[in-house]
């Protein structure tokens, strides 16, 4: 207990004070890569894609690693985050800069079994291809391609993101960014759960390099999103330290949101989300059991959040990835309804209570099957996302969100069970939602006006594709399950 106290101390310190004491070796970055820590972005050129490595930290004093102080993947290899300029630098160069960073997705893991079926994405994901290339170089491959896309390239509502210096952090630890436990054995299996570390490190970077940004905007898809709150939490803090009001937004793609007993009695543990989650100040002892976990982390970070700061979250209302690992962790062990009735009924409650308590947060729901891509691919082919978005992440001013957006029931035909593109709907009264057989659509209320008409979901996927990632879920449950 003494070296955990000391442990979150000397991290809150770091966090204050930054990594002054510490000696930075760089052995474990590829030669393809700059020292994170070594290198200023105003050396950098503007509208190209660099890789960064942070550097591991240890004690000036001793020969031990400083607190979240290994940047690795999950296997062991090295980690490494990207990031550009913008392609047009600000006419005034004393102009205060804009900072988007997206966290990427990628399942996570708990024991050897689900360790083994996720070995791929436990190293850096193949993104060196952007290397060299600007936002709009890799928005024309995203155009011509299909289910993904890249912010940088695009416009969303009225926020330009073309002007955003873009970090990308890429997900190769299958704790969702946020574990500090190195070395973990799952019968004779290493695993380095060290999210926390790779995130950390890259913040540290991003905090040495915008000392008074205009606008920060958090983005993720699935175990990217699910830690933004976070991280949310963490650069206002870091920011308010030092006197500066900066702005912050997150919007969070397809959450992994419920927590099932099964798992936070069992695995949760190997993770070590504690370091991270106590350096914030949350009550993590009190928590780490309770299947209200990540309802807890949201209000707590919802309570300390500044109002003006708008917190959206995107979900399908039906989805596969989500419900998988929800039953693979145990969701549907006490239930006597069915998985994906649960699995909608407690997502839902779980939202329109934090709705309710919190007026800076609201949730944009997707009417159909599916999950999340980076860059906020499926959502933006939605019509009212824009207008939805646009009261979420808005620069410019600093009006709060339009809480205006209505959970509706709705009916759906039967072609949408096998066909979501050709999902229709019907609206009624507000209510709570019974089951995911009866959908629900949030609604976008421009002030003053009328209800926008529900819209249909609309996927640029073909079948064939909707086909291979059925597939693949099956097999992946059925290995999980078996």
């Amino acid at each position: 207990m003494k070296q955990r106290i000391a442990t979150f101390l000397l991290l809150s310190a770091a966090m204050a004070n930054g990594d002054d004491s510490t000696i930075i070796s760089y052995k474990n970055c590829d030669a393809n890569s700059l020292p994170a820590e070594n290198t200023s972005i105003s050396t950098l050129n503007n509208g190209q894609f660099y890789k960064m490595c942070p550097g591991s930290h240890k004690h000036s004093n001793n020969d031990t690693f400083a607190t979240l102080g290994q940047p690795k993947c999950g296997d062991g290899s090295n980690f490494a985050f990207y990031l550009t300029r913008p392609e047009q630098p600000p006419q005034q160069e004393e102009k205060p800069q804009k900072v988007l960073i997206e966290l990427s997705g990628g399942g996570a893991c708990w024991d050897k079994g689900t360790c083994a079926l996720q070995s791929f994405f436990l190293k850096m994901p193949p993104l060196d291809f952007i290397l060299g290339m600007s936002c709009s170089d890799v928005g024309k491959i995203a155009d011509v391609s299909e289910g993904w896309d890249i912010l940088c390239a695009r416009t969303v509502g009225e926020t330009d993101f073309t002007e955003y210096n873009t970090i990308v952090i890429p997900y190769c630890t299958q704790d969702v960014h946020l574990g500090d436990a190195a070395e973990v054995l799952y019968d004779g299996t290493t695993i380095q759960h060290v999210g926390g570390h790779n995130t950390y490190r890259t913040l540290q970077w991003v905090f040495d390099n915008f000392e008074d940004p205009s606008h920060i905007v958090l983005t993720g898809c699935s175990a990217g999103a699910t830690p933004l709150p976070v991280f949310y939490h963490m650069i206002k803090e870091h920011y308010k330290a030092r006197g500066r009001n900066v702005k912050v937004n997150i919007i969070s793609d397809s959450p992994v949101y419920l927590t099932p007993r099964n798992f936070l009695e069992n695995h949760f543990q190997f993770w070590n989300h504690e370091t991270v989650m106590k350096s914030i100040g949350f009550d993590y002892d009190t928590h780490k059991e309770d299947v209200q976990y990540a309802s807890a982390v949201l209000d707590y970070v919802l309570d300390g959040s500044d109002d003006t700061d708008g917190i959206g979250l995107v979900s399908h209302n039906d989805d596969a990835v989500s419900l998988m690992y929800y039953i693979a962790m145990g969701g549907d062990d006490d239930n006597k309804t069915s998985d994906d009735t649960q699995w909608w009924f407690e997502m839902n409650n779980s939202w329109s209570q934090t709705m309710n308590e919190h007026k800076n947060f609201d949730v944009f729901i997707i009417n159909g099957s599916g999950h999340c891509s980076s860059g906020l691919y499926f959502a933006n082919q939605q019509p009212d996302f824009e207008k939805w978005v646009s009261s979420i992440v808005a620069s410019t001013s600093l009006i709060p969100v339009q809480h205006e957006t209505v959970v509706m029931n709705t009916s759906v035909t039967m072609t949408a069970a096998t066909d979501p593109t050709s999902a229709t709907t019907e609206a009624y009264e507000s209510r709570p939602v019974e089951s995911p057989v009866s959908p629900m659509n949030n609604t976008f209320l421009s002030s003053g006006s009328e209800t926008d008409t529900p819209s249909t979901a609309t996927f640029k996927t073909s079948a064939g594709h909707h086909t291979l990632i059925a597939t693949f879920l099956c097999l992946q449950l059925c290995l999980l399950l078996g």
